[in-house]
């Protein structure tokens, strides 16, 4: 990181810059709608939508520097910093003397780990910035890039200076710090020195090779360069070598380039193999002998140069490859798919298995590797057919591994540990309650439509019992209870799902009397609920509609059936990337079966809901004034109507 006094200038001419966001407009040219909307955007600080506006307006026109520039520092309120980055990138070489644009490009630089770009930037900045205030904030920051290097270069050269063995394998780790160092502040002739000694002193690191060809290339030794990564192309490392095909595009080598990479890498039997089937598809067969010769002089165990050379010699009778056949980088694409994914690299391994099943769409192996790939990158979408295609085939373990992979990914989605809390103070009761429960799936006919669970509720208040109420004959505000039980639900089904538990209450109050301290209790019933539109947590402000219904049976309640309908309308409001407000209209319905005056009612009223930055993904704050209609006020309802101010927080999580 660059030392904390150079980030407050930086701090400032970025906040300046975010504040004064300018609103254009672009009327008289093409792409101009779409750039005017982002701009309006950044107003209402939509920078989500902001962003998606100025991609749009970019695609029709790339060559507007400001436009570029402006989309970086929306970026930028977002923690987009590498785009961001780019971005300056795109606008700096657009205008060449933008110095702002440029001085963001090399702090952003900095910060993204591109050291080299941003030491770069800084020293051309200081020599040939537009104004002295530019000059001067570039000088401290090159200094404080610049002088690091320069003293960590010092220190390796004086370690090794003082080895007794300086090109001892003992000291590889300094050779190639210094290498790193060197390279990092261009000093690329003390690089490629290094790169080099670090090679001989391991010559089967293949990633040398990269970091070689890299600094020679700077050094306009380009035959070197591709020298190196052809030698890194048929390495036996996977990741090396698709790095080295990426560089190298797709043109390929030459016999004198194969020839001149040997002479860099002369125990590469992949790559000297390589050039001798290359030689047998010229009809050079005496070169190409001499090749396989020395390949199974370094590699006694290389059976394909061996039946390869031997039937050259006419001993037996092996099919050559194809001349038509593509060169592949030292195996075949299934080993180096299985070596990609053995190693992480998952893109590579996606890449070969498709090459895989397309050389033999029936290969088990190739099949069922590309399914493997393709789900450890979290792209179950592809996966599930690959797997479905391999418990099908003849393979025994193989099908039996898809078979268990299939049927784990198509089996219908049930988080393993479900939770949510849901504390409230109502101003009705002057009361603060709780709710909450804790449900773990039980691992029994977990394929069938029907799920089992272990449950734990909490349902509890602070205030206990109605102040004035007997002290005989208590009435109580909540159950007051932990209750433990084992439920069953059904799978959710266009919305809609039943359930239904058993257990046992036990009541926290020692001193309750109207009820045991442990008695059994049964409760269960259907729910459905639905949203529609900017729902909270949205990417955009927007109107919403959310309803939930809920019949409910419940022992406890003198086995009552209580049902629910609430519902919410209003209009989300997107204030930043991670809060969003909703203005909400309530209208809530009350009913049950045994005509309980407090169950019988109906709710309207204003409300908010508020998510702010910080707050876990489904939790959110909630306050609500409800006026409250008693529908059957002949049964003991104190007053026909109620006022209630509700305040409390939502939580919930599966996994």
């Amino acid at each position: 990181m660059l030392p904390s006094r150079v980030f407050p200038i930086r701090a400032a001419v970025v906040l300046v810059a975010l504040i004064c966001l300018p609103v254009r407009t672009f009327s008289s040219e093409a792409g101009s709608a779409d750039l005017d909307k982002a701009y309006r955007s950044l107003l209402a600080k939509d920078y989500d939508l902001a962003i998606a506006q100025f991609r749009s307006g970019l695609a029709q026109q790339p060559g507007n520097a400001m436009a570029h520039k402006d989309l970086a520092y929306t970026l930028l309120k977002t923690g987009d910093s590498v785009e961001a980055r780019d971005q300056f990138e795109a606008a700096m070489k657009l205008d060449a003397h933008d110095d702002h644009a440029a001085l963001e490009y090399a702090f952003l630089c900095y910060e993204t780990k591109k050291p080299i770009e941003a030491r770069r930037t800084f020293n051309r900045l200081r020599e040939h910035g537009a104004t002295e205030a530019t000059k001067k904030t570039a000088e401290e920051a090159f200094r404080n890039i610049d002088q690091p290097l320069a003293d960590g270069i010092a220190r390796w050269r004086e370690a090794l200076a003082k080895s007794p063995n300086p090109n001892d394998i003992s000291t590889f780790s300094a050779h190639w710090e210094l290498a790193q160092l060197a390279e990092q502040r261009d000093e690329l002739d003390l690089a490629a020195e290094q790169y080099e000694v670090c090679h001989q002193l391991k010559p089967k690191l293949a990633s040398l090779w990269i970091d070689l060809a890299r600094v020679w290339q700077q050094l306009n030794r380009t035959e070197d360069a591709r020298s190196a990564l052809i030698a890194g192309m048929w390495s036996s490392d996977s990741r090396t070598a698709e790095r080295a095909h990426e560089a190298l595009g797709s043109r390929y080598p030459y016999v004198y380039e194969f020839q001149k990479a040997l002479a860099l890498d002369p125990r590469n039997t992949l790559l000297r193999r390589e050039l001798a089937y290359l030689l047998l598809q010229l009809h050079r067969d005496t070169e190409a002998i001499q090749e396989f010769e020395k390949v199974v002089a370094l590699d006694p165990s290389d059976r394909v140069a061996a039946e390869q050379l031997a039937q050259l010699r006419g001993e037996k009778k092996f099919p050559q490859r194809s001349a038509n056949a593509p060169p592949t980088p030292g195996t075949d694409a299934k080993s180096m798919a299985a070596k990609s994914l053995a190693l992480g690299y998952l893109k590579d391994a996606v890449k070969y298995y498709q090459q895989a099943v397309e050389q033999n769409p029936n290969d088990p192996e190739a099949v069922i590797g590309l399914a493997w790939a393709y789900n450890a990158s979290g792209d179950d979408h592809d996966a599930i057919p690959l797997f479905n295609k391999a418990r099908k085939m003849e393979n025994q373990k193989i099908a039996a591994d898809a078979e268990k992979a299939y049927h784990n990914l198509t089996a219908p989605d049930q988080p393993a540990t479900t939770v949510w809390a849901f504390p409230i103070y109502s101003t009705r009761w002057k009361d603060t309650f709780g709710y909450g429960q804790v449900k773990e799936r039980l691992p029994f006919f977990s394929s069938s439509p029907v799920q089992f669970y272990a449950s734990m509720r909490f349902i509890g208040d602070t205030r206990e019992t109605i102040p004035g109420a007997s002290p005989v004959n208590p009435t109580y505000l909540s159950e007051s209870a932990v209750i433990a039980g084992l439920g069953a639900a059904t799978r959710s089904w266009h919305h809609l799902l039943a359930w239904a538990e058993a257990g046992e209450s036990i009541s926290y109050l020692p001193n309750r009397t109207d009820i045991g301290r442990a008695t059994p209790d049964y409760r269960g019933g259907v729910n459905f609920a639905k949203g529609f539109g900017q729902l909270l947590g949205a990417r955009h402000s927007g109107l919403f509609f959310e309803t939930t219904g809920d019949a409910v049976f419940i022992s406890a309640f003198d086995k009552d059936w209580l049902f629910y309908s609430q519902n919410r309308a209003g209009r989300t409001f997107r204030l930043g990337p991670k809060t969003s407000l909703q203005l909400v209209a309530n209208t809530n319905f009350i009913s049950d079966t045994k005509s309980q005056y407090w169950a019988n009612a109906v709710e309207v009223g204003p409300g908010l809901r508020l998510k702010l930055p910080g707050m876990p993904k489904n939790a959110y704050l909630l306050g609500d004034y409800l006026l409250g209609y008693y529908t059957r006020p002949d049964l003991g309802s104190p007053t026909p109507r109620y006022h209630d101010i509700r305040i409390g927080v939502w939580y919930a999580f599966s996994r």
